[in-house]
Parts: C-alpha cells; sequence; structure tokens
C-alpha cells in the first residue's frame, strides 16, 4: 500500500481512481524540447507508467523492461499525480529529465562573495532575468547573433568578454545597484552568463556549428551514395513519398443563400502521398491547393498516413469501394497509427524545410532518406504510381492537361469555354479517395497476384504483426506535427492586463493562461493547426504543456488559416479590404476573393483552400478540449459543405476509375 493524492489516499495499483489510468489524457510532454538521451529516458518512463496503471504486468518485469528502477515506480507515479500550479496534475511533464514538481525560487537576496567564503548564490542569475526579463530577452538576441550573417557595421559579441561588457551595461540600465547582484560577485555573473550563453547556443545544432565556426555542416543522417538499398521486406518499413500535381482543370462551386450557383476556373492541384515500399500499398494522402505545395501541406499527409483513415461520405451516385479495397488502417485494424522506419524522398524545397526534418526524426521517429539527387529510380515506386495515376485517372478526364501542351488528350478532352463540364473540387475529394482505395484492392503481379491489402496483411500475419506504432500519449498531441513558434507571455499586473500572448496581430488567452501572474515575461512554444489558428497548442520551454489558448473576438468565431490572416492584414495595409468595427474579417476577405476570383484562378484558388480548410476545421482542437471551444456564428463566408446535385451534370462521374 502506497500514500499518494497529495497525502491523503491510501491505494494500491488496481485501486487508481479511472481518471488517472488513461494516460492519453495527462498533461502531455513535448519530446523534441530535450535531448537524444532525455527523450529515450522520457520515452522509456512513459512506457513505465503505462504498464503501471494498467496494473497486470509485475513491477519487476516493468523495471526490466523499461530500465525504471524497481523501488522509484512508485515515487515516479507519485511525481506524475503532485499538483501542479495549473490545478491539474504534472502527468508526462513529470516525467520530463530534472523536471522539479516543486520550483526552486530564489527569494532571498545574494550575499557579496568574499575571500575563501561561498556567497550561496544558487539560482541568482535566473532570478536576475526573471526580474527582469529585458535583460533575458537581450541574452538571447545576442547569442543568436553569433550564427547568422549581419550587415556592414554591426558589432557581434563574438566574445564572452564583450558579451559580459554589454550585460553589465544592460544590468546598470536596469537599475540594478552596486551592492546587488551581478555587481557584488567576484566575477560578476559571468560564469553564469557563459553556461546560460552555452545553453542558448546549444538549442540547435545547426546554429551553434556556425556560431563555432563551421564552414559546412554535415547533415542528420548518414547515408553512403555508393551502398545498394536493403529491399524492404516488411510493411511500414520503408515508404515513399513524394507531390504529383494532377492533370486536370477544376471548378470551384459556391452556392449563395439564393440557391445560385457561381462557378470558378481553379488554377491547380496537387496530391501528396505516402506509399509502402514492401507492399506497395498507399497509406495515406491529402491534397494542396496552391502554385506549390509547402511544408504545411506535407505535414497534413503525414498526420493523415498516421490517424485511422475515414471514408468520405460520397455525394456522387454509385461511387462506391468495390469489395476487397480501402486503405490499411481501415482494413486491418493493427495498422492504425503505425509508424514507418524510414521515410524516402526527392529534393524538392519543402521536403528539406527544417520544420519537415523535424516531424519526421523527432515526432514520427523515422530516417530521412532523399537518396541520389537526380535518380527517380530512387523511388521507382511512387514515381510509376503516379504515372499510372495519370494515364488511367487524370488523362481520361474532361477538361485534362494532359502530361505536355502538345499531348493529344488535352485537346481531345478540350471543353472550351463551358465550365459546366469540368470536374468541380468536392467531386475530385469524392473520386479520388475511391480511386486510391480501389487501387489498394487490385492485384499486383509484382506482388504474386495478391492485392495491396491481401501483401500486407499476408505479412503481418507472417511476422506475427510487429510494427511501431505511435504513443498512446502522442496520439492527442498530434499538433506537435505542425509548425512551432516561440513567443513572449505579455501583462502588466500593475495595469490590470492578465497574462496573454500575442501570435499574427491578434491576442491569444485562456482560463489557466490569464490566472498566472507568474508567467509573464516568460516564453512559450507554440503548435498550430496552419489550416485553422483560432485555437493554439501551448507548451512551456521546458517542453511542459500549458494547455490551448483561443484568439479574441472576432478572430475566435469563423475557421481561417494562417495564411488567410496575413492577407487580410496585408489587404487591410494596402487599404483593399475594410472591416467594419466588430465585423467578421474573414468574411470581408471572403466577399473580396470571389469578387476578384471571376478574373484570376489564384484567387479562386485561395476560395478553394479556404473552404477545404474550413471543411476540416473540427479537428483543430485535441479532444479534451472541444468542450472549451467557443461556439461558431454566423458569418458572410457560406458554409464548407455544399449540398449535393440532384442529377449529376456529368454522367461519366459513375464510373469506377481503375488501373487496368
Amino acid at each position: 500500500m502506497k500514500k499518494i493524492a497529495f497525502g491523503t489516499l491510501r491505494f494500491d495499483r488496481r485501486s487508481i481512481p479511472p481518471d488517472l489510468t488513461d494516460i492519453g489524457q495527462w498533461p502531455g510532454a513535448d519530446g523534441s524540447a530535450l535531448s537524444d538521451e532525455g527523450r529515450d529516458l522520457l520515452k522509456r518512463r512513459i512506457r513505465a507508467m503505462t504498464l503501471f496503471v494498467d496494473g497486470h504486468t509485475p513491477l519487476r518485469e516493468i523495471s526490466r523492461e523499461t530500465g525504471v528502477g524497481f523501488n522509484d515506480l512508485y515515487r515516479v507515479f507519485e511525481r506524475c499525480i503532485t499538483q501542479h500550479e495549473d490545478g491539474r496534475i504534472f502527468g508526462c511533464r513529470a516525467l520530463i529529465p530534472y523536471q522539479h514538481t516543486r520550483s526552486y525560487d530564489r527569494r532571498s537576496p545574494v550575499k557579496p562573495s568574499r575571500e575563501g567564503i561561498a556567497s550561496n548564490a544558487s539560482g541568482a542569475f535566473s532570478q536576475l532575468l526573471q526580474r527582469y526579463p529585458d535583460i533575458a530577452r537581450w541574452i538571447e538576441r545576442k547569442v543568436a547573433e553569433r550564427s547568422r550573417k549581419h550587415a556592414p557595421l554591426t558589432e557581434v559579441h563574438r566574445h564572452l568578454w564583450r558579451l559580459h561588457g554589454g550585460f553589465l551595461a544592460q544590468c546598470r540600465q536596469a537599475g540594478i545597484q552596486a551592492h546587488e547582484y551581478p555587481f557584488n560577485q567576484k566575477y560578476l555573473g559571468e560564469r553564469s552568463l557563459a553556461s546560460h550563453a552555452r545553453a542558448l547556443s546549444n538549442r540547435n545544432f545547426d546554429a551553434a556549428a556556425r556560431a563555432a565556426g563551421a564552414q559546412q555542416i554535415s547533415q542528420r543522417w548518414n547515408d553512403d551514395p555508393e551502398a545498394v538499398r536493403k529491399p524492404a521486406t516488411r510493411p511500414f518499413e520503408a515508404v515513399e513519398f513524394d507531390g504529383h500535381k494532377i492533370d486536370v482543370r477544376l471548378t470551384l462551386r459556391i452556392d449563395d443563400p439564393f440557391g445560385f450557383e457561381t462557378l470558378l476556373v481553379l488554377h491547380r492541384i496537387w496530391i501528396l502521398l505516402v506509399l509502402d515500399v514492401a507492399t506497395r500499398a498507399v497509406i495515406g494522402y491529402s491534397l494542396a491547393l496552391g502554385r506549390e505545395y509547402n511544408k504545411d501541406d506535407i505535414a497534413a499527409a503525414l498526420q493523415a498516413s498516421l490517424m485511422p483513415h475515414t471514408a468520405r461520405a460520397s455525394k456522387i451516385p454509385a461511387l462506391a469501394v468495390r469489395p476487397g479495397g480501402g486503405f490499411p488502417s481501415e482494413a486491418i485494424p493493427g495498422t492504425a497509427w503505425a509508424c514507418w522506419g524510414t521515410f524516402r524522398f526527392d529534393a524538392a524545397k519543402a521536403h528539406f524545410a527544417k520544420a519537415t526534418l523535424e516531424r519526421l526524426t523527432q515526432v514520427i521517429g523515422c530516417t530521412a532518406d532523399n537518396g541520389p539527387l537526380g535518380q527517380k529510380n530512387e523511388r521507382a515506386l511512387i514515381e510509376r504510381f503516379f504515372d499510372q495515376l495519370a494515364s488511367h485517372f487524370a488523362h481520361r478526364l474532361p477538361a485534362t492537361t494532359g502530361s505536355d501542351p502538345r499531348a493529344v488528350e488535352r485537346v481531345l478532352n478540350d471543353v472550351g469555354e463551358n465550365v459546366s463540364l469540368m470536374m468541380t473540387l468536392d467531386e475530385l475529394e469524392d473520386v479520388i479517395d475511391v480511386v486510391l482505395a480501389n487501387y489498394n484492392g487490385e492485384p499486383h503481379g509484382g506482388l504474386g497476384g495478391r492485392t495491396p491489402l491481401e501483401a500486407m496483411h499476408f505479412l503481418l500475419e507472417k511476422q506475427d504483426g510487429l510494427l511501431r506504432t505511435l504513443p498512446v500519449a502522442r496520439r492527442s498531441a498530434l499538433c506537435l506535427l505542425q509548425e512551432a513558434r516561440v513567443v513572449t507571455i505579455r501583462g502588466n499586473v500593475s495595469r490590470g492586463d492578465r497574462p496573454h500572448i500575442n501570435f499574427e496581430h491578434v491576442r491569444y488567452d485562456s482560463r489557466v493562461l490569464s490566472g498566472i501572474a507568474g508567467l509573464i515575461g516568460k516564453q512559450l512554444r507554440l503548435y498550430f493547426n496552419v489550416k485553422d489558428i483560432r485555437h493554439l497548442h501551448a507548451f512551456h520551454m521546458d517542453g511542459a504543456e500549458l494547455g490551448v489558448l483561443t484568439a479574441a473576438r472576432p478572430w475566435c468565431f469563423t475557421p481561417h488559416s494562417l495564411r488567410v490572416r496575413q492577407e487580410i492584414f496585408s489587404l487591410i495595409h494596402q487599404r483593399k479590404l475594410s472591416v467594419r468595427e466588430g465585423g467578421d474579417p474573414v468574411g470581408a476577405w471572403f466577399a473580396y476573393k470571389k469578387e476578384q476570383a471571376r478574373s484570376h484562378t489564384r484567387d479562386a484558388n485561395d476560395l478553394a483552400r479556404m473552404l477545404t480548410d474550413r471543411a476540416k476545421s473540427h479537428q483543430a482542437l485535441p479532444p479534451s478540449d472541444v468542450a472549451h471551444a467557443v461556439p461558431a456564428v454566423k458569418s458572410e463566408a457560406p458554409a464548407a459543405e455544399t449540398p449535393a446535385r440532384k442529377t449529376p451534370d456529368a454522367p461519366w462521374l459513375t464510373q469506377i476509375f481503375t488501373f487496368g
């Protein structure tokens, strides 16, 4: 029997309250903020707590499997259920290495240092930075300047003594007296400043290498271009990823409240797809609107490949998935949340974005492999798949552009000015989902006559279904696949201005954030869904979760993406868009774009992207925070889902496209 729950309750493992047995509902931890050893220790501790609260695995077996000491399991669990200052339990935040469940807050002044006598100045430098956040920001800015190029006539504090001199000048400017820290110390806080600057520069290896004078920084993985790749023999051992522009002209259908229909021609659309190498199965995909796809579109494709697939409710009659078809995550339950070992891609700029590589290595935990430059045969499966997709699907549609301007399909399937014959974006989304599901149910010669789903099921049964899946504690935090940004908490106690943050010209706060005055001046790492930025997922800089922050009115009502908000403020600055006081800026932007889209296909793509993002906006919040979401209100922008047509304008849409 152990005493836990703030020292008032005695129980054994079988009497743990049900609210504490679901680790997925505990406050999470961001492992990307830790070192490699710290992430490994955090993962083993989470695994140990998962088995501990389950109550069926013996303690010695848990200790042997995870490496957590036998006598430490109850102590670690007690740390997890300790009450946090925000009113919740620490949860997974207590499993972060060197995380204190009770923070050290130095209050006593630092005594002057004397020869041969210790001054007991532990925590003095942190106390100084908390009292003077401007000095902390100045140090971070100067440390960052040591690793990037500067304009002429700009001094860079390369040497520590120059940084220390500027630090003392900032302390004098802040009003620190001569008898106070750091002026009452022998070395004037130089050693603490050096440790703090070293910790700041070591957050990023690339920045640390540039600050150290490295002329060339090696890649994060070790690939031998001359080595022959080993063939993938089991599902999810290796996957191939790429984006393909669909060779077809599309329209966007917008219905006004009076039932009148407006058709706008789109510019182009991309499909981003993850293909399993061993079984040729399509694991997941996403569609991207725009001239090019970016790192955020890649994040959407990765998230769609990890989460269990949900079939679309098609609005087209007679459009259904063939028997035996579907996606692995819905046809084979064991493959839901499965992570792959190697991720193969080409040298596109979006693939090499820092955010993309961090999502692959730190969240999914796979190896990134771009292979030799310019050799498509290294990714032959997905290149062949896109060729078949174009031949058996895109080039059979009206208004197809063909593979080149002189393609015969472009001439034979030209619809002229009759845009009503073109496929709409909603119809393409319905059809492409069925086409890919049917592909997974078609026999392949390279698989011994089996379908990709049959091959995957056969190999999993043969190898006892060994798959590495995303930990349960991280499935509710897929926001980590999105972009991260660091901001400073604002507020003023004397003026009664509650703690909040400013993100993209809009104020954000929450019940937890606005009630803790001690957070003012500290920094947060924000993860957000770029397709709907009404809510942000906030973590402290040490990786501990703070919670979900909500935008202020009226920005919290209508779903909108990061790109839409940036364009709204840009148009307002250019005096092209005006929003009345208290009005919906997103609705005003929608009306402006709808008028411009009549003559510009790029504006039509912006509208289509907004409607697509709005249809998926219900996935922006974690399950535990849906109850706190701001209710939607009526806006000027139309609803994302359009009513189904009573009779299809294009009879060919009822056909089932196959790769045969």
